[in-house]
């Protein structure tokens, strides 16, 4: 059973008397020899008659809280005879005195020992006489004892272990309470602990409560007390010249300060390196002063230390103006790290004063700072005080922190300078610069993305970067097979891809010499055609498992590797089309047989004329300067960091023109029209011998066809062309994979069409079987793509994929490609 003793003096109601009665107090009064004895519990139901009274407590006294009804008493004095008193275990307090109500009333606790108790409290008796001695508190879990408005005296031992609490572990002085030590005083702090502050001991300064000792050197022992934040030992308390006497400490090595009286700037990294003087800061408007600060008290010995407490900051918004309270600040008792946010949009000096004080003019530090114009990319909101995204950066689901310089955007957006290749800090303001605000579907992360305009690359996936994500990032190069970026790792790799590439059309040539492979045959024609269509299309119809054997049979086909591979360190997009066109070029080199020729020049048909449309892909973009003039400029499309037809584009531009008007064209006419050429002008003596030398190319393609087909093929080619456009010049597969379905379905049911009309095009029966079971088995995938599609085409849950991400799941690298042991045909594969 718990032992507790509440005396609480709510009101006066006896008079003074110069005699103390005494009684005594026992469970067991059976082997009491002294007179009266009687259990506690029969004192506390008429406490009322005994003031002036000393009760003896002999052996151990239960009692429980409810038996105790202390209503008017004066004078009393609680003494262990035998041992100590014992209170112990009580959930709230073990010993409230409460003297509210009462006046010069004496209470003396002696012998006593306060365990386990939530709290122990001495309250409101400053006009009474409170003494202890021989006190030992232990375990308390809500500080040892709470002093609050009294007079407390301490007249012997007073001992605080392992006790816990918030402010004060072991002992709490607030409200003006004073504790007085007598000659014979002796104070012990042992293992205490403070969740704040103070563990061993804590002094409220601000309400001018104290320790007063009665002569010099008393003794204060202070071991192991701890707290988490500051005053591990003691807390506001310190020598000075308002304590004639000072404490003999036991332990000199104590952790000890009070509340903060003055402010230094410090030094994150050594902490213990103070100064008074700041540099200027330059801020933009809406931006944070910075400012690394700690405040200082004094431990017990009067030397500086550091402290916590609230920091004041003091602002005035002209030279003539006075400094008023703009902010106020917790700073804890390290080097802190303190922000002020001015929102001030004039630029100029201002002036700032940092103390603990309320009073500016005291005890301060200060430093200057400049509000500056907004840096590129944002402007003045006079509205909000602060920078805010420019209107050349200001759009939907568009944010800008003047604080971190960052921009957010949701993704498939690029916002950036127009020279990228120009280094610039992000928080300077250039009146030169041009910003780029434009969708950007091909090469930018479809996710949310936070960038400075000095670093615009997070913008872009797969390692690239620059001007809309048109080039790799620095260290980094064009993969053929993709237009992916990497590293090239090996340069021996290097030289065997080279060296590959350099026999590629000698290569094929022999391949379709010993397969017979040509199209000459017949069935090559439309199985090309469905191969160009089906390559073009890979994005759209290809699905995430797709056989890889498929994709790269496919990929050869078109004259594509299938897999990326780093060519060279350094490629880009511009020597990239140069090497396609020269790998075309190479394979027409390989054999000068009629049917290889012909069929090395339809294989390179569909990808030169590819080539071709990106090299004259052009895009309009706006460019919005700092000096509010907006204009349009033309960058090539594949790669923005080109501006259009000029420099090294300006090559590539007249090449692919070249190319277009001597071959494309012409070839393409050739075929369309051979059919007229034949019948109308192979008779002319001008054309005769032009005819006779092209003739056998013509056979080598409509050889196989009826005669009054011929012009098969050169539809075939022609087919093509729309379907080629489409799908080269969106920006997305995805949010175009109507439009793109759609255009293919129609070229293939006019084909189709035709055929049918035609009953056969070929000679053999045989090749319009294989020609029609082609487009069947491609319009059925087609059929079963719009039908997935309807379900629906593009799941909403997932995040966009940019022309690469799509290709990636179908297009394997180098060390992706894996050999099959089956041998389906590609019309059978699909």
């Amino acid at each position: 059973m718990s032992l507790l003793l509440v005396v609480v003096l709510l009101f006066f109601s006896s008079s003074c008397s110069d005699s103390f009665h005494q009684y005594y107090v026992s469970d067991d009064c059976t082997s009491v020899t002294s007179t009266p004895c009687n259990p506690l519990s029969v004192y506390a139901r008429h406490m009322s008659k005994y003031s002036n009274s000393i009760f003896y407590l002999i052996g151990n006294s239960s009692i429980r809280n409810h038996d105790i009804n202390i209503t008017a008493v004066k004078n009393v004095t609680l003494h262990g005879l035998d041992q100590s008193c014992l209170i112990y275990d009580n959930i709230n307090e073990g010993l409230c005195i409460n003297g509210t109500f009462l006046r010069s009333t004496q209470i003396d606790i002696i012998d006593t020992e306060l365990i386990g108790n939530g709290g122990n409290k001495i309250l409101n008796s400053l006009s009474n006489s409170i003494s202890l001695s021989n006190v030992t508190v232990a375990n308390s879990t809500s500080t040892g004892l709470a002093l609050a408005r009294s007079l407390v005296t301490i007249k012997n031992n007073l001992i605080f272990r392992n006790n816990t609490g918030v402010v004060g572990g072991g002992l709490a002085i607030n409200d003006s309470s004073v504790l007085t030590l007598t000659s014979s005083a002796n104070l012990e702090f042992i293992d205490n602990y403070a969740s704040y502050k103070g563990g061993g001991i804590y002094i409220e300064e601000s309400s001018d409560s104290d320790i007063i000792l009665i002569i010099p050197n008393m003794p204060l022992t202070l071991i192991n007390n701890t707290a988490g934040l500051v005053g591990g030992d003691m807390y506001g308390y310190h020598r000075s010249f308002l304590h004639e006497y000072r404490f003999k400490l036991t332990n000199q090595h104590i952790s000890s300060t009070n509340n903060a009286m003055s402010v230094r700037f410090c030094d994150p990294i050594n902490s213990k390196r103070h100064t008074f003087l700041e540099s200027n800061q330059h801020i933009f408007p809406g931006q944070a002063l910075k400012m690394y600060v700690t405040l200082l008290g004094k431990n017990y010995f009067g030397r500086f230390s550091p402290t916590i407490g609230i920091l004041k900051l003091y602002g005035k918004s002209s030279s003539n103006s006075t400094f008023t309270l703009v902010s106020q600040k917790y700073v804890n008792n390290t080097c802190s790290l303190i922000k002020y946010t001015p929102y001030l949009t004039q630029t100029r000096i201002y002036h700032i004063r940092l103390s603990v004080y309320n009073n500016p003019t005291y005890n301060f530090i200060s430093f200057d700072y400049i509000v500056n114009e907004c840096p590129i990319g944002f402007s003045t909101s006079s509205s909000q005080g602060s920078c805010t995204c420019s209107q050349s950066v200001s759009r939907e689901n568009v944010t800008c922190d003047i604080n971190s310089l960052n921009i957010t955007h949701n993704g498939l957006l690029w916002i950036g300078t127009y020279h990228t290749s120009t280094p610039f800090n992000a928080n300077e303001t250039n009146p030169n610069a041009c910003i780029i605000n434009e969708d950007c579907l091909l090469y930018c992360s479809p996710n949310p993305v936070t960038f400075k305009l000095n670093h615009t690359d997070i913008q872009c996936v797969d390692n690239r970067g620059q001007r809309m994500c048109g080039s790799c990032r620095v260290g980094y190069s064009l993969l053929m097979g993709s237009n992916k970026c990497g590293h090239c790792h090996n340069n021996y790799m290097m030289i065997a891809w080279i060296a590959l590439f350099a026999v590629m059309g000698v290569l094929l040539v022999v391949l379709l010499i010993a397969l017979n492979l040509t199209v000459s045959v017949g069935t090559l024609n439309g199985l090309l055609f469905y191969a160009n269509i089906v390559k073009l299309y890979e994005p759209v119809f290809s699905r995430k498992g797709a056989l890889p054997v498929l994709s790269q049979i496919i990929s050869w086909i078109n004259l594509d590797f299938g897999f990326e591979i780093c060519f060279y360190n350094g490629m880009d997009n511009y020597a990239k089309q140069w090497l396609q066109r020269y790998g075309k070029i190479s394979r027409l080199m390989g054999s000068h047989a009629v049917p290889v020729l012909s069929t090395l020049f339809l294989l390179s048909y569909t990808k030169l004329v590819r080539t071709i449309v990106i090299v004259l892909h052009k895009r309009e973009v706006t460019l919005h300067c700092t000096n509010e003039s907006v204009k349009s400029v033309s960058l090539w499309y594949e790669d923005p960091n080109f501006e259009y037809g000029k420099g090294k584009h300006a090559g590539l531009f007249g090449f692919a023109l070249l190319v277009t008007v001597f071959f494309v064209i012409p070839y393409t006419l050739f075929f369309l029209l051979n059919p007229f050429y034949e019948k109308y002008l192979s008779n002319l003596k001008v054309f005769k011998k032009f005819w006779s030398r092209f003739k056998p190319i013509i056979d080598a393609y409509s050889g196989t066809m009826k005669d009054e087909y011929r012009f098969w093929p050169g539809l075939l080619l022609v087919a093509r062309i729309p379907v080629l456009l489409s799908v080269t010049l969106v920006d997305s597969f995805i949010q175009s994979q109507h439009f793109l379905l759609s255009m293919l379905l129609t070229v293939l049911v006019i084909v189709l069409s035709l055929g049918y009309c035609f009953g056969g095009v070929y000679k053999k029966r045989m090749n319009n079987l294989s020609h029609m079971k082609c487009y069947d088995a491609l319009i059925k995938k087609l059929l079963k793509k719009q039908d997935e599609d309807d379900a629906p085409l593009l799941d909403l849950t997932e995040s966009h994929k940019t022309v690469d991400q799509q290709k990636r799941e179908i297009v394997p690298s180098s060390t992706d490609v894996r050999h099959s042991a089956s041998r389906e045909s590609v019309v059978e594969l699909f």
